[in-house]
């Protein structure tokens, strides 16, 4: 099976238990075991991998037995969820197999962010944007022209029907004279 199949398996796993907190695999008896027709080895090899990406937060537990075992637990942070409900590109390949279930139970969760947290994400950006303006090593001018750029996009019907009454409080807050 391919690594990419794996890291996205593991991931939903992780994903649709996140409420459990972390969860232990490896060698301990209480550990989560790969899903049939996934390698042992390849399933711990995954869990580095998304751990050395980020994508997790992973606590090794001491191998207590001199053999080298891998033991520990891990929880998806909030980088992996972004990545596994499509808000953020994954820094390595993930391949999500609607076909393969997981051993956890299935629940029902979004696969693309709402509307309302797309739009949330473009108002932090736009408040980063002006943050970044206000303060840039340019001439005041140069500071003004831009924000009258903004002023003029956040107040066009474009941006009032992506950012819906949020275009109109940023505006506000930032831009009231």
């Amino acid at each position: 099976m391919k690594d990419s199949v794996v890291r996205g398996c593991l991931l939903q796993l992780l994903y649709e238990r996140r409420s459990e907190g972390s969860i232990p695999f490896g060698q301990g008896e209480q550990a989560v075991l790969p899903p049939g027709g996934i390698n042992h080895r390849d399933w711990l090899r995954a869990l580095a991998q998304l751990s050395e990406y980020h994508l997790i937060d992973w606590t090794a537990l001491e191998d207590q037995t001199g053999m080298g075992l891998l033991s520990g637990f891990a929880k998806i942070n909030d980088f992996g969820v972004k990545v596994l409900e499509g808000g953020v590109a994954p820094p390595i390949s993930i391949s999500i197999d609607k076909s393969r279930r997981t051993t956890a139970p299935q629940r029902e969760t979004p696969t693309a962010p709402s509307t309302q947290q797309q739009q949330q994400v473009v108002m932090d950006a736009l408040e980063k944007v002006i943050t970044a303006i206000n303060q840039a090593d340019v001439s005041e001018q140069e500071k003004n022209d831009a924000k009258t750029l903004l002023r003029k996009l956040l107040g066009s019907k474009a941006a009032v029907s992506v950012l819906g009454p949020g275009a109109q409080s940023l505006a506000a807050k930032y831009f009231a004279k």
